[in-house]
This record gives C-alpha cells, structure tokens and sequence, in this order.
C-alpha cells in the first residue's frame, strides 16, 4: 500500500487555513465597534484552534489513505471517520489526468484524477502525490486498461510510442491571445451598472456637460478593450506550452502556465470534429480544433465535453490534424436555398424597425433626442448581413460522415462519422413552414449535445430536409454493420494469433 506525498499535509492545511482566516478577519473587523480589543482576542484564537484542528486533520487523513495497483483493479483506501474503499477495474478507467499549479510544481507534488466510463463525474481524486509518481501512475493505468481491452497479459506489453500531432509556437500563442476575443466578459458591467439602477444612470448622464451618447460610446469601447484583454491573457496562460500527441488508441495533451494540465482523450470516446473560426481567425487564416466525447468531459475550452486538440493553427494544419484523428474526404458545402437568405433579410428589417421604434418612444418619454433615425443606417446592410449569413451555413453528405457548417461571427464545421450518430432529428417552426423551410439534428451521444453542441444543418429545403434524415439514417446502419463485420474479424485473427504459437510448439 502507497500513502500520499508527505508534502500533502502542510499543502492541504494551508488551503484550509486560507479558507477560513480571511472570513474570522473580517468577523472581527465588524464586531470592533461592538466587542473592542475582546472581539480581537477572540478571532486570533478562533485562527490558532482552526488552525490545530487543520493539522490533525489532515495528518489522520494522510494515515489514513492509502492506494495500490492489483492485478485486476485499482485499489484506493480512506476516510478519516468513516472508511471508503474503491476497487476500480483498469477496463472501467477511461482518463487519467494531472494537474499542477506554480505551488504545487515548486514543491513537486500534483493532482490526479482518474476518471471512468458511464459520466463526467471524477471517479478518485489523488491529492496530492509526487509528480514522478503521478506520471508512473497514469501511464502504469494507461497500459493496463490496454492490456484489459486486447486481453492481452499486463506483463511486458510494448508501449506504444507517442507520435506529436501538434505543439504551438510562440507565434501561433500571439495570434490566439489576439483572435481569443470574448465580448461575454462585458456582462460583467452590465452586473455592476444594474446595482446603480436606471433612474440613477439616466441622472447621471443627463447632468453632464457633454453628450450622453459619447458618454456611453466611451465606457463600450473600454469595456471592448478590457475585454479584449482579458480574454486574451487568459487563453494564453491556458493554452501556453500546449502539445498533442498520439500513444496508440488516445490523445494525450500538454497544456498551461500558472495552471498545468496533463490528460488525455480516448479515441473511442470521440463523437465529432469542431473546427471552430472567427472571424478574425478566418481573416489571419487560422483556425481551431475541438473534438466532442462522450461520458468524460472535462471541458478545456470552456464547453462541455468539449476538449481542445488544437487551440490554434493555420487553416490547412488544423484540417491536416482533424484528418489524422478521424480520417474524411473532401468537403463541398452545399448551402440552403436563396430563399432562406430572404427570410434572413426580412428579419434584420423587422430587427431594426421595433429597435428604431423603441428608441423613439424613449425620445417622447424621456425629453432628449436619442437619435432614433441613425438605426436606418442598418436598412442597406441587413441583406449584406443575409447574404454571409446564408453563407455561412450548409451541409455535406459524404461516404462515411456527415457535415454541417453554422455561423458566421463564429464559424464551426462539425465533422460526424455515420456510426456515432444517434439520431437525425427533422424539426421545423411555424416560420420555416411559411418559407418551406426544415432544419435536421444530427445528434449524438457527445455531453455538448446538452447545451446545444450537435451538428445542426439549418433551413434546408423542406424536400432536402427530409432525404438528409433518411440518408443519414441509412448510412448510419450500413456503417454500424460494417464495424460489426470488422470487429468480428479482428476478434477472428486474435485467436488465431494467440494459437499459432502453441501451434508451431506442438
């Protein structure tokens, strides 16, 4: 049996003790007025007892967890109270990840999770052990869940080497901090403005000496800014030193500054490809690449069960690397018909004629002029906006997978290979039956597909709509037995493989 690091304790006690000491502090700094120098007193010893109390705590629950490798399973044993025991069967461990912040490295110890089949939830969690002994751990799990899955003895089998797929450069770093722009960190002000309310703003910028329209133009150009800002230092210290490679049936990833991540995505746990491009990756010709998985989904980028397998590159090494992960033929989208683009039109018209309406009811109500009639500016550029729009949208049916294409400001190609498809799913609202109109959802059994992230092929012809559910559909049984032919097969040449040695013997 194997304990944690020794250096897990005083770890562990000054995450408690800096837990707990900021709320005594100010606990005692509002009851000042109340109890003097007594209050004081007290919360210093409230900090000594928590203190002893975080020692003697973490000390039994270091002598009390305990871990093995078995021949079979996994092995883990703790609880300070009241005892736990695991036995985690290598065919049921689907990741094995570690984490290290700038402490932890400093100091040699990580974090490491092991992960299993059947949800996103974390099967055991070591913390904290050597780094040296994180790494043995991961890749001594790693080859027995191997060895499980070919039936093959755990002794002695071959490691499969690591092929790097992918490692940024420090140009490529430059371009994501600058293409990583995320206007949703300006929900922020939004939060902190809602505090002053509506009639203290409106006070506010109507007392000024200058325009309240410069006023507000000035504070969204800060906020754009420090958005801008933000976002980008934080896909920098995430994504810095990322490397990808391939170890025989998974993904393995590097990633991180402050924080650094170590983990890996099973291969057959993958349910499609999302190569993702803004538009200012579009305009420097980079893009990204995400794969969606089932079951495990520790979301690096963000979304869920979304992980990140190429942060960024250009366009034509990231398609090259989606290739090498799920191999696909060229793709030829085949966009919706003209008459979507005049129903996008007609949208944006509508858009700006209630916003138009709006601020002018805002003029009559409030006394200022607000300038309502600049909106109309948007009139000539609305079947502009249609027409990329309708662009950007559309479908491919190719031999082994299916490919749908969304968006515009953030253009995301979904590759989906026919048998991990669930379902093709045809829907149609009121307002896409009055343009003839239908959309399909190709869904699978990817956790994005809980907030949205399925493949969506969009205000198709109702008629096209239709055949692509059924081809889809088709498809996706014609793949299945195709899989069942060649895992039987294998299964086949295995036997015959593990015979023939016995065979020349005799």
């Amino acid at each position: 049996m194997t304990r944690l690091h020794p250096l897990s304790i005083p770890y562990r006690v000054t995450q408690a003790v800096l837990g707990y000491v900021p709320l005594v502090f100010f606990a005692a700094i509002a009851s000042g007025p109340a109890f003097g120098g007594i209050g004081i007193a007290l919360a210093a010893l409230a900090i000594l007892v928590g203190f002893v109390a975080a020692v003697a705590w973490q000390l039994a629950y270091y002598k009390r967890f305990e871990y093995e490798t078995t021949p079979d399973t996994f092995d883990i044993h703790s609880g300070v109270v009241s005892r736990r025991n695991r036995e985690i069967p290598y065919r049921r461990v689907q990741n094995v990840d570690i984490s290290r912040n700038v402490v932890q490295r400093a100091l040699g110890i990580a974090e490491l999770r092991i992960e299993t089949a059947g949800g996103g939830e974390t099967e055991a969690i070591l913390r904290y052990v050597g780094y040296e002994e994180a790494k043995r751990l991961q890749n001594e799990l790693r080859r027995r869940k191997r060895a499980e899955s070919t039936t093959a003895t755990s002794e002695g089998s071959p490691a499969d080497k690591d092929e790097l797929l992918y490692a940024i450069t420090p140009e490529d770093l430059a371009v994501l901090a600058v293409a990583s722009f995320d206007l949703r960190l300006a929900s922020f002000l939004s939060v902190l403005l809602s505090f002053a309310g509506p009639p203290v703003l409106l006070e506010l910028l109507t007392d000024l000496p200058i325009s309240p329209f410069l006023v507000v133009g000035a504070v969204i150009v800060l906020v754009v800014v420090v958005s801008a800002l933000l976002s980008g230092a934080s896909a920098f210290l995430s994504t810095y030193g990322f490397r990808l490679t391939r170890s025989g049936d998974e993904l393995r990833y590097e990633r991180g500054l402050v924080q650094r991540f170590d983990g890996s995505i099973p291969l057959d746990k993958v349910q499609l490809l999302a190569l993702r491009e803004n538009l200012l990756k579009r305009l420097l010709g980079y893009a990204s690449l995400a794969v969606e998985t089932a079951g495990y989904a520790p979301g690096q980028d963000g979304s869920v069960g979304s992980e990140s397998a190429v942060p960024i590159a250009d366009r034509e090494t990231t398609w090259s690397i989606a290739r090498r992960i799920e191999p696909f033929e060229g793709i030829e989208i085949v966009r919706p018909p003209k008459r979507a683009r005049r129903r996008y039109a007609f949208r944006y018209l509508l858009a700006l004629g209630v916003l138009a309406g709006l601020v002018y009811a805002g003029t009559l109500a409030l006394g200022f002029e607000m300038y309502w009639y600049a909106l109309l500016i948007g009139v000539p550029l609305a079947p502009v906006a249609a027409h990329y729009k309708w662009k950007s949208r559309g479908y491919f049916v190719g031999e082994d997978h299916v490919v749908t294409r969304t968006g515009f400001w953030n253009r995301t190609t979904r590759v989906v290979p026919y048998y991990r498809v669930q379902n093709a799913i045809h829907t149609q609202t009121i307002l896409q039956r009055r343009w003839r109109l239908a959309s399909v959802v190709i869904d699978t059994a990817g956790t994005g597909s809980l907030v949205g992230g399925d493949a969506h092929a969009i205000d198709l012809d109702e008629e096209d709509a239709t055949d692509l559910r059924e081809t889809v559909a088709d498809r996706l049984q014609t793949a299945l037995q195709k899989r069942t032919r060649e895992a039987t097969h294998e299964r086949r040449q295995r036997r015959v493989d593990r015979a023939l040695p016995r065979f020349e013997d005799a």
